[in-house]
Parts: C-alpha cells; structure tokens; sequence
C-alpha cells in the first residue's frame, strides 16, 4: 500500500502540482464546469437548430453568433480584467452566463421557444452567450499566473488547457447521461440537457466566489473612449510587434481555422456517417463525436503538463499540428462509427495538444502587467476566424458539398501551412528547438 501511495504521489508531483494551491484549484474547477457547460449548450443548441430547421447554415448562424463577441468584446474583457479586479469580473461574467443559461432553459422545456421564430430568439442568447464568456475568457487567463509559483506555471496552463480540452468530453457526457436518464420517464432527455448547463455555471459561480486571490494588470490613468482604445491597442500592438508571439498566433488561427471549426459539421457527420435520425438521435450522434474528442483532448493536455524540456515540447508542437491535419481527413474518410470514433479521437488529442502547447508559449511570453490585454487579442483572433469559419462551413454544408469533403479540405491545407512555417526561423526554433526568445519590453 505504501509503495502504491509513493508511485500516486510521484505521479501528483510530475503531473499535477498546480493543483496544491488552492485558488488555483478553485479556477481550475470552475474553469472545468464553466467549460463543459459551453460545450454542452453548443451541442444542445446546434441540434437544437438542426432539428427545428433542418438547415447547417442555421446551426452555423447560431454558432457563429456564439463565437463572434469574441471579436468585438475580447478586447474590451481584456481591457476590464486589467483596469478592474480580475475575480470581480470573473464574477460578472459568470453570473450573466448562468442567467442566460436559466432563460433559454425554461423558453425549451415550456416551449415558449418555438412559439416564434426559435432560430432568432436563439441567436440573441447566443450573442448574450458570447459576451460573457469573451469577458470571461481573458479575466481567467490572466488571473491564472498569480494563483501558482513561477516554476509551475507552465504545469498550470496545462493543466487549464485540460478543463478547456477536456469539457468536449464532460459536457457531452453529462448530455448523453441526462438522455439516458431522462428519456425513459418523459421522452423529453434533450430539452432538460439546457439545465445541466444551469448546474454547472452555478458550480462554477460556487467556486469563483471562493478565489482569494487579488490581481490586477497595469492600465494608462483616465477615463473616455480614447483612453481605453489606447489601452486596447497596447495589447495589440505589443503582440503584431513581436515576430515570435505574431507568428505563433498566426498559427494557431489557422489550426482553428481549418481543423477546429468543426462544431457545425459534426450535426452533418451525425446523421450522414452515424445514421441518425432528427431530434435526440441527433442530440445523442454529436454527443458521441464529441466524447470521443474530448476524453484523448483531456489526456493529451495532462500528459503535457508533466513534460519538462522545452525542445521536447517544441517537436510536439510540431508533430502534434502535423497529426491535426491527418485527424479531419480520416474522420472524412471513415464509413461507419468505430472509424468515425478512432478519427475524432486522434483530432482531440493532437487538437488538444497543441492548442495547450501554444496556449504555455504564450503565457510565458506575455508580461503580467498587459497579460489580460494580450491574451485577449489572441481570443480575438481565434475566436473570431472560428466564428467565420464555423458560419461558412455550413453555408456551404448546405450546397450540398458534404461535411467530410470540408473537414478533409481543412486537413489538407493546414498540414501545408504546418509545413511552410519552417520557413520562418521564430517558428523553426520552436519546432527544433523549443525555443522562445523573450520579446523586447512593451
């Protein structure tokens, strides 16, 4: 028995010691069902759309009005989580979150939703939605590095990418449960889903309310509109002036882009490859897929967390982005569920990986003082080009150009884009090397 505690505790040490602290662990839950309920309203709206209108460019309408506040309100939640105490906005925006999520679950499972023009009244939530989480994201994100010691940030990051990662997989499942459990009694499963989303943004708010921890970024004094778009811009400016942090983003918009916007599609892959029918069959097929990305994404991002070397990270990144080609093309290729499930598998873990490779880099970049300001730029950025690309993936989903074909599309032209980034040198350090060359001070 005391071997087995000593190999439990080596384990704990190597992988997880972030989670000693305790404001740490009180975000990392938080920031787990915050997650998983995002995931789990993404997929419970989008078969929700796709049921009531038949149409993917609807679902890639509501998704894209979910992910788009991320262009325009990142900035400005970057702005507040270093103007303001970044619990206190933490705070907020979970609260409007749970309040947003409460409405729309009553409007389903009274019906009142579909007593006029569901679709529209589901793009107001999911706006509403988007501004939340695009105040949430940064506050997080920047409260993050002050929870642990310097020496286990990069394990905290990790392990913060693994809630991100991992919620794919718990917000699915805790759909596929509640269908499973519900449905028996009132045949109803996918319209009570909308208050698993409730609980766990009331579980997170829970632990939110319990950070102790107080910080804050450094913001030019004054008031007015000009102020705060100078403040703004120093985000911007300090990551387009830094070759290293400029084409490490550049990057990873382009993984979203073409092998990470597959949320509207994967209601399409649901009924043509799985055989699903309209309405909790839907519900359940997506699920699924997505079970079986998230589960690989949250091991991957673990892993990680317990590599040290830095050039051992760096070929990861590389190998990891590779892979994230490879996986889209053979989930368009697959002919039935256990290929469909093995392909989805490989795109969680290399998706998932390399999302929190690039994710550590640029926390160890990014200075505490505009860190709330930076990585919102970054949210701006892959929020926006998975909105954009998200929204024309099922316009042209629905001109009758499969889902697999677009999927395979992707794959095909990041695995190119992987490739020419040796031809940048602050890319090919890192690929080789591991390397991050510190930035020059704002």
């Amino acid at each position: 028995m005391t071997a087995i505690v000593q190999a439990a505790r080596a384990l704990s040490d190597r992988f997880l010691p972030a989670l000693e602290h305790s404001d740490y662990r009180k975000l990392w839950m938080a920031t787990l069902c915050s997650q998983s309920a995002a995931w789990a309203l993404i997929i419970a709206r989008g078969s929700l759309v796709k049921d009531l209108t038949d149409s993917n460019a609807w679902v890639g309408a509501v998704t894209f009005a979910a992910m788009i506040p991320g262009v325009a309100m990142a900035p400005i939640g970057g702005y507040l989580a270093d103007r303001f105490d970044r619990q206190t906005v933490l705070r907020t925006a979970y609260a409007i979150n749970l309040c947003q999520n409460l409405v729309l679950a009553l409007l389903v499972v009274t019906g009142v939703l579909e007593l006029w023009r569901p679709e529209i009244l589901l793009l107001i939530l999911s706006v509403i939605n988007g501004c939340a989480r695009a105040t949430q994201m940064p506050a997080a994100q920047a409260l993050l590095p002050n929870t642990v010691p310097s020496d286990k940030m990069f394990n905290a990051v990790a392990l913060n990418s693994a809630t991100q990662q991992g919620s794919r997989f718990m917000g699915p499942l805790f759909i596929l449960l509640t269908l499973w459990i519900v449905d028996p009694f009132l045949d109803s499963g996918g319209d009570w889903v909308f208050f698993v989303c409730v609980g766990l943004y009331t579980v997170g708010l829970g632990f939110v309310l319990n950070i102790r921890t107080v910080s804050t970024g450094v913001v030019r004094a004054g008031a007015g509109l000009r102020v705060i778009a100078a403040n703004i811009w120093t985000g911007a400016s300090y990551l387009y002036r830094n070759p290293v942090i400029m084409w490490l983003v550049l990057l990873v918009v382009g993984h979203c882009a073409f092998t990470m916007s597959f949320e509207t599609l994967f209601p399409a892959i649901s009924v043509d490859k799985l055989g699903r029918d309209p309405g909790d069959e839907l519900l359940e097929g997506f699920s699924l897929l997505m079970v079986g990305y998230g589960a690989p994404a949250l091991a991957m991002a673990v892993t990680l967390g317990g590599i040290r070397s830095e050039a051992i990270r760096g070929r990861m990144f590389l190998v990891l982005g590779i892979l994230s080609a490879l996986g889209p093309i053979a989930l368009g290729l697959s002919p039935n569920l256990p290929l469909a499930m093995g392909s989805v598998a490989l795109m969680g873990a290399a998706q998932g990986g390399f999302m929190t490779l690039s994710h550590g880099m640029l926390q160890a970049l990014a200075p505490d003082a505009i860190r709330g300001r930076l990585l919102s730029v970054y949210t701006w950025h892959i929020q926006g080009m998975m909105a954009i690309a998200n929204l024309v993936n099922g316009v042209i989903a629905d001109f009758n150009i499969t889902a697999s074909v677009i999927l395979g599309s992707g794959g095909v032209i990041f695995a190119w884009v992987m490739l020419a980034g040796f031809a940048r040198v602050s890319l090919r350090d890192i690929f080789v090397r591991g390397r991050l060359q510190s930035p020059s001070a704002a």
